[in-house]
Order: C-alpha cells, then sequence, then structure tokens
C-alpha cells in the first residue's frame, strides 16, 4: 500500500507539472512575441497563439490540474482507510491534504468564473506542496495522545487545510491583478484585472470564516489536550496575524479611494502568514504544534 500512496502522488505531481510547463509555456511564448491585448473582457483575453492554440493550452492545463486532483483525493481516501482516521494529522499528509484543497477550489472557481489563465499557476503552486510532502516521512504511525480525538482532527485540521487552499487561490487571483493591472490587461492568456479582483475577493469572503472556525475549534481542542484555551504557541500566534491581515482586507477592500490599491497586497501578504504558519511556525519555533522534534 505505501507503493500506492507513493506512486499516486508521483503521478499527481507528474500531472501537476505538465500542466504548469504548458500553461506558463504559452504565457511566456506570448510576451516573447510581443503579444498586446488591448482589452480583457469578463470571459478573458485572446491570445497572440490564436484561439485554436488557446483552447488547446487550456484544455491541457485544465486537465492537468484535474487529474492531479484525482489523484491526490484517491491517495488520500486510500491514506484514510489505512489510517482509520482523517488524512491530516502529519505535517506530510496535511500537505497532500493542502495541495488537493487548492486544485479542488481551483477547479470549484473555474466553474462560475473565466479564470482558465490561472489553472498554470494553480498546479505550479500545487506541485510545490506535493514536493514538499514527498520530502516528509510518509508513515502511517499512531496518533501521539493530543491528536487522539478524531472528530476534531478531522473538523479543525480540515477547515484549516481548506482555509488555507482557498487562500492560496486568492492569493494567486490578487498576484494577477497586480501583474495584469501594472500592463494594462497585456499579458496573454491571464484573466483581466477586473475578473481576478472578483475572484480574488470571492475567494477570501470563503476563507475567512472558515479560517475563523479553525482558529476557534483548534482553541477548543487545545483546552481539552492541554487545558489552556491560548498558550501563545507560535503557530497560534501567526494563525491569529494571518486573520487580522484578511480581516483588514475585508476592511479596505471595498473602498474607493487610496487604500483601495493595497487590497490585493494584503491577499498577497495574508497568504505570506498563511505558509509561515503551515511551515515556518512548526518547523522552526518550538511549541505544541512543532514539527521539528524528531
Amino acid at each position: 500500500m505505501t507503493t500506492l500512496l507513493s506512486t499516486l502522488n508521483i503521478l499527481a505531481l507528474a500531472s501537476l507539472l505538465a500542466a504548469a510547463a504548458a500553461g506558463l509555456g504559452a504565457i511566456l511564448v506570448g510576451l516573447g512575441r510581443g503579444s498586446a491585448i488591448a482589452t480583457a473582457t469578463v470571459e478573458g483575453p485572446s491570445s497572440v497563439t490564436g484561439p485554436g492554440a488557446t483552447s488547446s493550452v487550456r484544455r491541457v492545463t485544465g486537465m492537468g490540474v484535474l487529474a492531479g486532483f484525482a489523484l491526490l483525493l484517491a491517495g488520500l481516501a486510500v491514506r484514510a482507510i489505512l489510517a482509520g482516521h482523517a488524512p491530516w494529522s502529519n505535517l506530510h499528509e496535511f500537505s497532500l491534504a493542502f495541495a488537493a484543497a487548492l486544485l479542488g477550489t481551483y477547479l470549484l472557481l473555474a466553474r462560475s468564473a473565466p479564470i482558465d489563465g490561472l489553472a498554470p499557476f494553480a498546479a505550479l503552486l500545487g506541485a510545490g506542496l506535493v514536493v514538499f510532502a514527498l520530502g516528509l516521512d510518509d508513515r502511517i504511525d499512531p496518533l501521539v495522545p493530543a491528536l487522539q480525538n478524531p472528530l476534531l482532527l478531522t473538523i479543525h485540521v480540515g477547515t484549516a487545510a481548506l482555509a488555507y487552499a482557498i487562500s492560496g487561490i486568492a492569493f494567486l487571483a490578487a498576484a494577477a491583478e497586480i501583474g495584469q493591472v501594472r500592463s494594462r490587461d497585456r499579458i496573454p492568456l491571464l484573466p483581466s484585472a477586473a475578473v481576478t479582483r472578483a475572484v480574488g475577493h470571492r475567494a477570501v469572503l470563503l476563507a475567512f470564516p472558515i479560517l475563523t472556525i479553525a482558529i476557534v475549534l483548534g482553541s477548543v481542542w487545545a483546552n481539552l489536550a492541554w487545558r489552556s484555551y491560548w498558550s501563545n504557541d507560535p503557530k497560534e500566534l501567526a494563525a491569529a496575524a494571518t486573520w487580522l491581515v484578511f480581516g483588514a482586507y475585508l476592511h479596505v477592500a471595498g473602498r474607493r479611494d487610496r487604500w483601495e490599491r493595497i487590497a490585493p497586497w494584503l491577499i498577497v501578504l495574508g497568504f505570506a502568514g498563511v505558509l509561515f504558519t503551515y511551515i515556518g511556525a512548526g518547523l522552526f519555533f518550538v511549541g505544541e504544534h512543532s514539527y521539528a522534534a524528531p
């Protein structure tokens, strides 16, 4: 079964890398040919390579993302069966769940918004998470005492992974918005600045309450496990700081003054906080959530 799990993860990584290479290659070719997209409608900008080529690239990247998502989901399902609990009890499992949730979020949002141009970036970010997971211990060990609460393990950690994933798509949309604003919507294949702003905002509106629930449930679980709702643990502090950044974004997102321009940058900063909470606070600082200890 370990071989099966490794195979599924490697196949997912290959699919995601292929999707990222196809999409990013098309963007670079468009830029290299001096593409000048004067306008970008809600349906998405055109490409210098022509409608047929654009459609082919989007189909390949979309299929790659879908295949990567399906393979990761299958691996997580097998792991859950083998472990007998939700498959996100350690950093290896959480990273794979994060990647799967990220791709699933992209696919869901792409059904209602023309964001095909973000597919290669979602694939690249998902591939990075898979690579990180493959470098970690993938053993299925018994749960440590603090984690022996199947309900909270499923809901608290699951909501955290989902909030992180949605904020990841918000980050990709915000980065694309920044690029398209500076280029006046001339980056080939990417959605327009207006589309990316709308998608980024929608993603934060989804991520913020889910992150709030994850933090509250984490506090409840901390009290059950360690007899304290809050212990100034590095991961707790990082999560709270990230929550404040996204709250600040929601405060300025609807403004129509100079503060409006920093809105996408706050999303970028918020996702940086997510990454620090996810990796830095657990790996590099000693605390109750530390993964650094052997």
